[in-house]
């Protein structure tokens, strides 16, 4: 149990999710954008996570984290974790990616020189170019979108099909993991519902300062990961 909502806290800072709410956040009429991205990626998490429970039945393995056949994934799955962690969360983890993506600029410039003979002007992510449109109908869609089912989420499917929980606790797990996942949507939508004027302002502040410390909430939750799993998998290994 304690596995499946340390994947659902992971999974609330999930790069897509963040991506998706950090935009919304800035643009106008936040808090429309906002619910309509919320229904429509609760919509399609619990819908599918519920499908795949259903067709996977007792013996689901998605590469389940509680496997108890191999706990050589766990370990590899904690070495992948740490070094996530690491990358984050350490300077010199954060210089290579800085290194990786400033040369990745460069060759994307470069073909960009040769095909056009000039620089074009760099594109936005589509995530950004559908928000900043305003529309909720997009907003709606793009929640669908980006809320497919991450890694995270697989691994705490899995786990809940391979504990063979009752349909009732299934069903309950499945909501309460993707209502702890979108926590950071829920959050200002409540405030925008209770106080618009006084959230508009905590959401700005909240904005930058996610900006700022997205990477080092990866990075903990990424090493709170790679602390379970190693446990896990010395645990299986050894009994």
């Amino acid at each position: 149990m304690l596995q499946i909502l340390l994947y659902a806290i992971g999974s609330a800072f999930f790069p897509a999710l963040l991506a998706g709410v950090s935009v919304i956040l800035t643009r106008d009429r936040p808090a429309a954008l906002l619910l309509a991205f919320y229904i429509g990626g609760m919509l399609v998490s619990i819908s599918v996570g519920l499908i795949l429970l259903e067709v996977a039945g007792s013996d689901a393995n998605f590469g389940s984290s509680s496997s108890k056949s191999n706990p050589g994934f766990e370990i590899g799955a904690a070495v992948v974790a740490f070094a996530l962690s690491w990358l984050t969360g350490s300077k010199r983890g954060r210089a290579l990616i800085d290194d990786w993506r400033g040369r990745r600029k460069s060759r994307k410039e470069a073909k960009e020189i040769k095909k056009h003979g000039e620089v074009q002007e760099a594109k936005d992510p589509w995530t950004v170019r559908v928000l900043d449109r305003g529309s909720v109908l997009l907003a709606f869609v793009a929640g669908m979108i980006l809320n497919l089912p991450g890694p995270f989420y697989l691994f705490a499917l899995a786990d809940i099909a391979e504990a063979k929980y009752s349909t009732v606790e299934a069903v309950a797990l499945v909501v309460v993991f993707n209502l702890i996942m979108f926590m950071l949507a829920e959050v200002p939508l409540i405030g925008y519902w209770i106080n618009p004027k006084e959230t508009q302002d905590r959401v700005e502040r909240f904005s930058r300062w996610l900006e700022s410390n997205g990477l080092r909430i990866i990075s903990v939750f990424a090493a709170l990961w790679g602390l379970s799993s190693l446990f896990k998998g010395v645990k299986d290994l050894l009994g």
